[in-house]
């Protein structure tokens, strides 16, 4: 099973990519890949780091792991009962069996209503019993794992001859009519599975569509530093071409000097090139877990158990729920734009006659824009008050009260870009009442208060003023218009390119609130009174 060894290849659709065989209770990890629970088990007790063995993202956490032991961790990943079924179902249709009547003749066909197998005989007998007049009987070799996995109904766990048709909310279970009128006889509410199963369904589908954007989101982006990785090559090249130019010029005298230069043009563009192919592995990691789980969450659409699509549905909101989808831009990215050489002209005499003079040549470098726009979500860092949904961009309050319904941005602002949220969701009928601003302390190391007037490390805009680090109160108008904002209002912030951060209310700029903010800086909105919830809107590039 699971041994200490490099990732390894991509297995069949069924195989484990340890053991190399057909999954056993696979496991699905959170980068979206399987493995079965044994191999999983066995691979963590082998491995110094425990990462997956396909892509090598981590498995688990270290600090999230505390005291478990690693058999508790890898019971407490989720099965992947889809892919479950298609493996019983696989194996069924590979494996010889004999006819379950007769015992004797080798079994040619399935009965896909009961399960059962039987030889080409018995099949007849079988269909001409009353019970049995309306099943479906079909020949082992045209029928498909996929079939067959979507016949199978799952049994009663308290009466194994019934099927389970009904769902007990209140309980979470699968149950039969007859767990119906026994056990579950005062549960306020049971639904027909039918109708469990097409709620689960629709909640697949937006989840695919979360996943489908994602992939395109990240795809955008790469190409983009594909795009920035190939204009940098370009300009390297021209900077060399220059500055090869300037040394034909000086002829033998400047061999040395060339080298020198060559190397500062390098230079000036290695860091860009390392950041950008960092950014870009990252990237396309994280494009590979939405991948991953939207392979199981199509699989889990096409899945025809109604208990499995059940099941999987939390299962998989939990897990795309953790996914993040936004693309992560490189903290002030540079790039080589243009390299040029700036030499002196009356030192260009000398360098004729003394090398040295060769000193005073530099390689110059320009900002390049990457171009990209980041995504707004909320850092899992909030007020206890609040509750995050719609992958962290939409924040609502747990109960209605004047504080306590602070929420961060998860990645530091970018200059000339509008971080706005919508106001859609109100407990009275008088008007919203926001804060708003950035911070410069990250969201993961923040003490949250109760409210943010007088938060230290803070540029706070409120309807009267705007705190800075707590003690120092601006007296401007620039937030008069955050009070008694009506519902489906627009409030922002953007950061220009000096720095200085501006209030956006219904998309115009109400006007600068506070200069030369440090970087990073992430913004924040304080829900207040009876506003119940914002969303987060697409960020938009202001000119």
């Amino acid at each position: 099973m699971a041994t200490a060894a490099p990732p390894v290849s991509e297995p069949d659709d069924m195989d484990c990519s340890v053991c190399h065989e057909q999954y056993v209770q696979p496991k699905l990890l959170p980068c979206g890949h399987l493995l079965c629970h044994h191999c999983l088990l066995s691979w963590l007790q082998s491995q110094d780091q425990a990462l997956c063995p396909l892509c090598r993202c981590a498995i688990m956490d270290p600090e999230k792991r505390g005291q478990k032991s690693w058999q508790d961790v890898a019971d407490g990943f989720p099965t992947d009962l889809a892919m479950a079924d298609l493996v019983g179902a696989h194996r069924l249709l590979k494996q010889s069996h004999s006819c379950c009547i007769c015992e004797e003749a080798a079994a040619t066909c399935l009965c896909l209503t009961c399960g059962d197998l039987f030889c080409e005989s018995c099949r007849k007998i079988h269909l001409k019993q009353k019970m049995a007049r309306n099943h479906t009987v079909e020949d082992l070799t045209f029928l498909t794992a996929d079939k067959v996995a979507g016949s199978q109904h799952a049994a009663c766990a308290v009466h194994a001859d019934k099927t389970t048709e009904l769902f007990c909310p209140t309980h979470g279970e699968s149950i039969c009519h007859l767990c119906a009128t026994s056990r579950h006889r005062s549960c306020p509410e049971v639904k027909d599975m039918e109708e469990k199963v097409k709620d689960a369904r629709a909640v697949l589908a937006e989840l695919a569509v979360t996943l489908t954007e994602g992939e395109a989101r990240l795809d955008k982006a790469i190409q983009q530093l594909d795009d920035h990785l190939a204009e940098t090559e370009k300009q390297t090249k021209k900077a060399v071409a220059e500055i090869e130019a300037v040394c034909a010029r000086l002829e033998k005298s400047v061999q040395d000097c060339r080298h020198r230069l060559n190397e500062l043009a390098h230079s000036a563009c290695s860091d860009v090139k390392e950041a950008v192919t960092e950014t870009k592995r990252c990237l396309l990691q994280r494009r590979g877990k939405l991948t991953s789980h939207k392979h199981v969450v199509q699989r889990v659409q096409e899945a025809k158990n109604r208990d499995t699509v059940s099941t999987m549905t939390p299962v998989m909101q939990t897990c795309v729920g953790s996914l993040d989808c936004s693309v992560i831009l490189p903290s002030g990215a540079k790039v080589v734009s243009k390299v040029t050489v700036v030499i002196d002209a009356e030192a260009v005499a000398r360098i004729e006659k003394e090398l040295s003079g060769l000193g005073q040549a530099k390689v110059m470098s320009a900002d390049f824009d990457f171009g990209l726009v980041p995504v707004l979500s909320f850092h899992e860092n909030h007020s206890k008050n609040i509750v995050l949904s719609n992958n962290k961009q939409t924040a609502e309050k747990r109960w209605s009260v004047w504080d306590g319904g602070i929420v961060v941005a998860s990645q530091p602002m970018m200059t000339n870009m509008l971080y706005e949220v919508i106001l859609d969701k109100r407990d009275a009928k008088s008007g919203f009442v926001m804060h708003t601003g950035a911070t410069t302390t990250p969201p993961e190391a923040l003490t949250l208060p109760s409210h943010a007037i007088g938060w230290p490390s803070a540029v706070v805009i409120s309807h009267n003023a705007v705190d800075v680090n707590g003690g120092h109160t601006l007296k401007t108008n620039v937030g008069q218009k955050l009070i008694g904002l009506p519902e489906k209002s627009r409030v922002g912030v953007m950061l220009d390119k000096k720095r200085s951060l501006h209030l956006y209310i219904n998309g115009d700029d109400q006007g600068e609130a506070a200069p030369s903010l440090p970087d990073p800086c992430f913004a924040f909105f304080d829900v207040l009174g009876s506003n119940r919830q914002i969303t987060a809107l697409p960020v938009r590039r202001i000119p």
